[in-house]
């Protein structure tokens, strides 16, 4: 039979039906982007100044893990009705229990979970790059003892640079770029850590740490994903905080680094035993009983309420590390060091 162009003549009609479509989706598309860079012009961060809160232990059951050499001692829900509380992006010890900070520019100071409540102390970093009513200039993401004992060292994301703050975060000592390939938005640097060598920095993109007084990257071996923070541990070795994505959720790992000449590698690695949505940011490690080593690390929230900032103590015995090899790790103290 012939064919009655039927279907040519409906062809044509979806033709012009999506040329009609074309125009007003592109100015749709263009308002979006408009009113985003129009939001991104306000400012979203509002500093409310040194406060003193009430914070609550809730114990949360965790798997301690069949592992003689990692195992959960304990692990706690965090709550605090200040609104500031959360989005914990680094954590390190103190005398006194914790100091964290915040992915907004928030220094939280508490101390360890001897008791169902305690009382946490809050004050936002005095100083930092840009303009301190936006978010995106204080995404603070890291946090390190100075070596030199002069005070903290902060490193933040996004704007990619380094600020050294007085013991008590009363004011701020000096600022410094941080140079490297690969640092873009939301994947800046993630960990830090420091000892008698100076500081290393490791972007959340991972395979490499940098070295800032050399200008020097070190490769990282072995590890894919993410590098959320880092540590150094009582005896000398270096541990991070390793994050991958899965089909359905987060994998939070600690892996144990050694180094091998220019490189670091994996020796050995655990698997954190929080939830598929929980994201480990923080870690910090002091010597525990009976040659233990003791690990402390939290959650980031996102500044959720529906999500947990969890507090989780490990006890670690890992096995011993090879003999570190003759080349040492590179001083890496800021230019004013």
């Amino acid at each position: 039979m012939p064919d009655s162009n039927k279907t040519e003549a409906e062809r044509i009609v979806q033709r012009e039906f999506r040329k009609s479509w074309l125009i007003p989706g592109t100015l749709l598309a263009f308002m979006v982007l408009f009113c985003r860079s129009l939001l991104d012009r306000l400012p979203n961060r509002l500093e409310l100044g040194p406060r003193s809160i009430s914070l609550h232990y809730q114990p949360v059951g965790l798997n301690p893990g069949s592992d003689p050499g990692f195992r959960v001692i304990g692990a706690w829900r965090l709550l605090a009705e200040d609104p500031r509380f959360g989005g914990l992006s680094a954590l390190a010890l103190t005398r006194d229990g914790f100091v964290a900070v915040t992915d907004s520019g928030v220094v939280v100071r508490f101390p360890r979970p001897t008791r169902p409540s305690a009382k946490a102390r809050l004050a936002e970093l005095p100083g930092g790059p840009g303009a301190a009513g936006f978010k995106v200039n204080r995404d603070s993401e890291a946090l390190a003892g100075d070596p030199l004992g002069r005070g903290w060292w902060v490193a933040f994301e996004n704007r990619d640079e380094l600020w050294l703050y007085d013991p008590s975060f009363g004011r701020a000592l000096g600022r410094a770029a941080i140079r490297g390939t690969g640092l873009r938005r939301n994947r800046g640097i993630e960990g830090m850590v420091a000892d008698r060598d100076g500081l290393l920095l490791f972007p959340e993109s991972g395979g490499k740490a940098l070295a800032p007084g050399r200008n020097e990257a070190l490769t990282i071996e072995g590890v894919s994903g993410w590098v959320s923070d880092a540590t150094v541990l009582p005896d000398g070795s270096l541990a991070v905080v390793n994050r991958r994505p899965t089909p359905i959720g987060l994998s939070n790992r600690l892996v144990m680094l050694e180094r091998l000449g220019p490189a670091y590698r994996p020796s050995q690695s655990w698997r954190i035993p929080v939830g598929r949505l929980d994201n480990v940011e923080g870690v910090a490690a002091e010597p525990g009983p009976g040659g233990a080593m003791r690990l402390w690390m939290v959650t980031d929230n996102n500044l959720q309420k529906r999500r947990p900032t969890l507090l989780i103590g490990v006890e670690l015995r890992p096995r011993p590390a090879r003999p570190p090899s003759s080349q040492s790790r590179a001083s890496a103290c800021a230019p004013w060091c």
